[in-house]
Parts: structure tokens; sequence; C-alpha cells
């Protein structure tokens, strides 16, 4: 959990106050505002029970159902949200990327999540990310997992054995290696077991994660169940006093809970950040500013260059909505409204340019990049 003593924030009202101004700008809408302007909730029958190992993966679980009520699965336009909750001590910020199942959905995560931290005043984080890959290669994964920890029973601590008599090998593993237990340390190597597909879709999301200049380590003891959890799971820590690490956040991708309680597919990745209470509690209520620009983006290349595209907006204050984790760039454009739109392709990310297209007129300029903050501000509607 992060203290507000780790951050340059005096309460935890103020770090909400940071955080809101990155998740909004980098276009997630409030989740309860979400619920309210969708139909009810429809009552779900759960179809199995699904095995979770870690107080997460319930919290993820009660949410999967709430989307799933309010009949995300059945739409093809990815959702990004956010949402607040306060308990007596602890405060927790959560991220969801509902139905997009490649891997800008995690990036797209992940750099909300880094520059929370940056401009909260933590610098010295580390993103920990490990995959278990797709149903199939963590299925095999658990399965010698368990074999392994069974053949160690005899010299295991009692409360791992606690956890393996409760059919919970992974609970097991993940407090073996949380206190440096030797057994953990012989155990498989998750990254082993996966198949071409899920060794792609973790390639893709390093390469943005290195893009955006983000530093993290490949931990094969992040862990969780693949009752929950499909490919990439993940964890921000800081250094704390002793010499160890503080986990701040944890996240990843969980598209196994739909499918195993509800029999729907809902590709969803999560993070949750969760902060103590301190001093003022509620964040300062928010105006909302209507961007006068769409950023699009088509292509490979151009998908990679646009997180630092609109994190250079981002510093330089001015706000645009966008539609990064659609491919195609007719099917991000059917949500511009806006007078202009900032389009990025191949040549444009090679040659560090942009084209700014008047909407109305048709007409269309290319701009370097080093200039673009600048000449987007001079611009009128």
């Amino acid at each position: 959990m992060l203290t507000i003593q780790k951050t340059n924030c005096a309460s935890t009202g103020e770090l909400l106050d940071r955080a809101l101004d990155t998740i909004e700008f980098y276009g997630f809408a409030p989740l309860e505002k979400t619920f309210k302007d969708r139909k009810p909730a429809r009552v779900l029958k759960v179809r199995a029970n699904a095995n979770l190992a870690l107080p997460i993966e319930k919290k993820l679980s009660s949410l999967t159902k709430s989307f799933v009520s309010h009949g995300f699965h059945r739409e093809d336009m990815p959702h990004f949200e956010y949402q607040i909750e306060n308990s007596a001590k602890v405060s927790s910020l959560s991220l969801h990327a509902i139905g997009s199942k490649s891997a800008i959905a995690e990036s797209m995560l992940i750099a909300t999540l880094a520059n929370i931290a940056r401009e909260s005043g933590i610098e010295d984080y580390v993103l920990h990310i490990n995959s278990i890959g797709d149903k199939d290669s963590s299925a095999r994964y658990i399965r010698d997992l368990t074999n392994y920890l069974r053949t160690n029973l005899n010299t295991m601590p009692g409360y791992a054995r606690e956890d393996m008599q409760a059919g919970n090998p992974v609970r097991a593993f993940s407090r073996l290696s949380e206190k440096q237990n030797e057994i953990a340390g012989g155990a498989p190597n998750p990254m082993e077991y996966l198949n071409d597909e899920s060794r792609a879709h973790l390639r893709t999301v390093l390469e943005y994660v290195e893009n955006i200049g983000i530093p993290y380590e490949l931990d094969t003891s992040v862990l969780g169940s693949n009752d929950c959890w499909q490919h990439t799971i993940f964890e921000l820590r800081i250094p704390n006093e002793s010499g160890g690490t503080i986990t701040v956040a944890r996240g990843g991708r969980h598209d196994s809970l739909a499918y195993k309680s509800y029999r729907v597919e809902m590709p969803v990745v999560s993070v949750i950040i969760e902060h103590e209470i301190r001093g003022r509690v509620k964040p300062k209520r928010r105006s909302t500013t209507m961007p006068k620009f769409f950023f699009a983006q088509l292509g490979p290349q151009a998908k990679m260059k646009s997180f630092s595209v609109i994190e250079l907006l981002r510093k330089s204050g001015v706000p645009i909505s966008q539609q990064i984790a659609i491919d195609s760039i007719g099917g991000q454009l059917e949500s511009a409204t806006t007078p202009y739109t900032i389009i990025i392709g191949h040549k444009e990310a090679l040659e560090e340019t942009a084209i700014v297209r008047n909407m109305n007129t048709r007409s269309q300029v290319v701009v370097p990049l080093s200039n673009l903050s600048s000449y987007l501000k001079r611009l009128k509607v």
C-alpha cells in the first residue's frame, strides 16, 4: 500500500486530484457515471465458481460481474473506466480497459499508472511483470506448479501447507516467494510454458513499456489464479527503508473471469492502486473542458509513437480525445466530434511530425512534433 509520506502530496485528496488530472486526460471515464447512463443491470446466473487465490482477484471478480450485468461484453467499442473507493483506512483507485484483446490495453494502463506515480513525486518505481499466457499455457503451468509444491509438502511452512490443502497452490507459491523461501526458488518458470501467441503478446507489451520509458523487471514470482488471469500480470513497486520493496499497485489481464463465471467472452485489463487515507479524502469538484482536438493513429509504428505524443500534449495542457485501442482510422474517427484532428501514420512517426486537419475545411498542415503544442494552442475554433 502507498503511504502519503512516499509522495509529495499533503493528503489523500491531493493525490487523487493529481491522479484524476492524468486519468481523465488519457480518456478514462468515471465508472459510476457510465453505469448510470446505461440500462439497469440484469441479474446474472453464476455458471461456475472461480477458484481465486488473492484479495485483488476477489475484488476484480465483483467488478467483472458488474461489467457483464451492464452489458459491456456485447459492445465492439473498447471502454476505459476508473473507480474510487474508500474504506476506513484505505482508499483504492482502479483503472479498467474493457473490450480490447490488444496489448495496447495493458500498455495504456501501465503508461497511465506510471504517470500517476511521477505526478505524485514518485520517481524510483519499477514495474514487475510476468506472463502466464493464455488458458492452455496457464493450465499446464499451474498443473506442474501444483505437482512441484506437493513434492515439497513435508518441508513446507505451515501457512503454505494450509494453502495447498485448501486447493490454492498459487497463494502458497506467492507467500513462499514473499518470504523468500527456498522452495519458491525451485518452482517451474511460467514463461517456459508460453505458446507462440502468448510470447508475441508479452513481447508487444514490453515493446510499449520500453518505448514509453518505464523501468521494468521480468519477475516470475508475480502470479495469480488461472481462473482469473490471462497473459500479463504486473505490480508497481517502490523501495522501502529496509532495502525491500512496497507494492503500490497490482494489475493485469483478467479475461478468464467473465468466461469462467458467466460463459461470456469479455477481455478486461485492470490495475488497482491502494493508498492510505490521510487528511482530505475526496478529490476536488472537477470542471470538464471539451477538447478541440481528436488524436488518431494508423499503423504499428504510429501506435507505438502515440504515447509520447499524448504525454507531450498532456504536459503542455492541450486536451485531446482519442481511441487508441482501435486500429482502423475509420473506426477511430467514428467518435470524433472535434473541429481538428491530429493524425500520425507510419511516415509521420518516422519523421517526428503530425498532420493537423481542419475537419470543416478539410485543409491540413504537417507540423513537427517539437512545435505541435505551440501550434495547436494558436488555433481558433
